[in-house]
């Protein structure tokens, strides 16, 4: 227990200071958001310490500046609050996480013991950030200073503790979100990088250009240091009523479509050529499918319209669409050649700590070295027609939320464990594309689980894999055709369907060997799932042509990738 004088906050000066480090390490660790778990921490130190005092709320928002054994700093960020008597009993029942070290404050009024814990699970220090926007607020600090902002938005939304009250978000992992009621999410970002974050930069355009699918940015946090860039700290956006992600709804969805292959005629079992013909009929369509192939058409255009927006021309250098030249091209190879490399040689490594048939197919990936580096290779084939620009750049099922009959798409950061040039740079947006078609890929697996471990006494897995194929090929192609239907004849679309084609083979399977990395280091579990994704990106252009060609026969007219050149 640290004991000090006067006031709790007393604690970030002197001999206590010390005290406090020593125990931020072990709060690290214990925090879900904390990113260098794998790591050795040789220290841990505050950079900074901002006084945070308004209305009612009293907080030190702390700058923790990490250094590992392997040499790399990473700087995290956490507000402190303090609590006492009945309050610290119940922070530390309901919310142990939270909490950094007990406290001793020797006052006027005699001792009280207490306890340091993270602000965020305070509702006062949670209004009083969000109201710091609303206000223009700066707090000074030793070295820099937090500046407050808020766009015109904000003071359009009532927002109360009686009307909104706050909640904390448990699904978060390298953030933490606060919910004010129905009103408002406010994103705290635990790790400071120097350098805007995409998701206020990317979030300040679609506001101002009123892109209606996405939250709407109310304000933003910000720590300036004197020659330096700002560092993003927090974001507040609009709440989006929906039932659920993306992800959530597809896996329910696909649980009812196995649900229905499972009561076919046995004669059914595996879809030949004359069952798909018949499923491809429309009532068939509607009893399995259930109308999701409507909503992956929807949730294409969706995307679509998102890179219509952020592909509008811009005085603004961040958001102003560049040419694709030749040496993008080879920089993307360089890249992703040696990403495969390396995932492949951590698949060779790690081989034998695998399942009996996740190694067989370990096995056959890794003899489709040679290929898989020929097919990456193969993006420097394409003439470089197609124009960059900002995309959302961590696509996937589970950044998209359903309404009940719509999608928004939301948090536009990137992946959290790149450096946040990458995350900022443009790219073909076809990027997002690969990411979305590798979500409905991983959902269809998930939910072949899932609906085992539920009904094990159903058909068998093996029985139900093909059908689980033929969802994923029917929805990915549905997906494709709905953002090809209103991305038009965008600059940001190669106009050649051949083109198109190279450059989303190349870039599915890119992701897949990432997801393989991913899994390899953190799931293993899983493996089984990015492996079947390489393996089957070989045979991706051709049942990507036999769908594709399907859906186009409808809606044709409206393909901006339509050419008389061969696929």
């Amino acid at each position: 227990m640290i004991t000090i004088q006067d006031t709790w906050e007393r604690v970030f000066d002197g001999p206590s200071r010390e005290e406090i480090e020593g125990l931020l390490p072990a709060f690290l660790t214990s925090s879900r958001w904390f990113g260098g778990k794998a790591k050795t921490i040789r220290s841990a130190r505050f950079s900074d310490v901002l006084r945070v005092n308004m209305d009612a709320a009293t907080m030190v928002l702390g700058f923790v500046e990490v250094s590992y054994g392997e040499g790399a700093v990473e700087t995290y960020t956490v507000p402190m609050t303090a609590a006492f008597g009945q309050k610290a009993d119940r922070i530390r029942r309901d919310h142990a996480n939270a909490v950094i070290g007990s406290l001793n404050v020797v006052g006027p009024q005699g001792c009280q013991e207490g306890l340091l814990y993270d602000a965020l699970w305070n509702e006062d220090c949670a209004y009083s950030l969000l109201n710091s926007m609303g206000r223009r607020a700066q707090f000074q600090g030793r070295s820099g200073t937090l500046v407050a902002s808020a766009t015109p938005l904000f003071d359009d939304i009532p927002i109360s503790q009686t009307t909104a009250p706050v909640s904390v978000m448990k699904a978060e992992q390298s953030n933490t979100s606060v919910k004010f009621g129905n009103r408002v999410i406010m994103k705290l970002y635990r790790r400071a990088e120097p350098g805007v974050n995409p998701e206020l930069e990317i979030g300040r355009t679609l506001t101002t250009r009123r892109f209606r699918h996405s939250p709407a940015l109310v304000g933003a946090l910000e720590y300036t240091h004197e020659g330096d860039e700002p560092i993003t700290l927090a974001l507040a956006q609009t709440f989006i009523p929906n039932q659920g992600n993306a992800w959530e709804y597809t896996l329910s969805e696909l649980s009812r479509y196995f649900d229905g292959v499972s009561h076919l005629n046995p004669g059914l079992a595996y879809p030949d050529p004359s069952a798909i013909r018949m499923l491809n009929s429309p009532p068939a369509r509607a009893d399995l499918f259930f109308g999701y192939l409507d909503a992956a058409h929807l949730l294409g255009r969706r995307t679509a319209e998102l890179h219509l927006v952020l592909g509008e021309g811009s005085r603004d250098p961040a958001f102003a669409p560049e040419t694709c030249p030749s040496s993008y091209l080879k920089s993307r190879v360089n890249a992703m050649c040696l990403s495969a490399t390396r995932a492949l040689t951590l698949l060779r490594g790690r081989l034998s700590m695998l399942s009996a048939s996740d190694q067989e197919q370990g096995r056959q990936v890794l003899k489709q070295e040679p290929a898989i580096l020929a097919r990456l290779g193969g993006l420097i084939t394409v003439p470089p027609t197609a124009m960059r620009i900002r995309c959302h750049g961590d696509y996937h099922l589970g950044q998209v939320l359903y309404t009940g009959h719509d999608f928004v798409i939301i948090d536009y950061e990137g992946e959290p464990a790149r450096p946040l040039a990458e995350r900022r740079a443009k790219h073909i947006p076809v990027v997002d594309l690969a990411g979305m078609i590798r979500s409905f890929h991983y959902a269809t697996h998930m939910a072949l689980r899932q609906y085992h471990e539920i009904h094990p006494t159903k058909r068998e897995v093996r029985e139900l894999e093909p059908w689980a194929h033929h969802w994923y090929q029917s929805v990915r192609a549905a997906y494709l055709t709905g953002y090809r239907t209103v991305a038009g004849r965008a600059s940001f679309c190669p106009q050649s369907r051949q083109d198109f084609n190279i450059l989303l083979d190349v870039h599915v399977l890119e992701k897949a060997i990432y997801e393989l990395t991913y899994e390899l280091n953190n799931r293993p579990d899983w493996v089984a799932i990015p492996l079947g994704g390489i393996l089957q990106s070989f045979d991706a252009s051709a049942a990507s042509s036999d769908y594709g060609d399907r859906a186009d026969r409808v809606e044709d007219e409206n393909d901006p990738c339509s050419s008389e050149q061969p696929r």
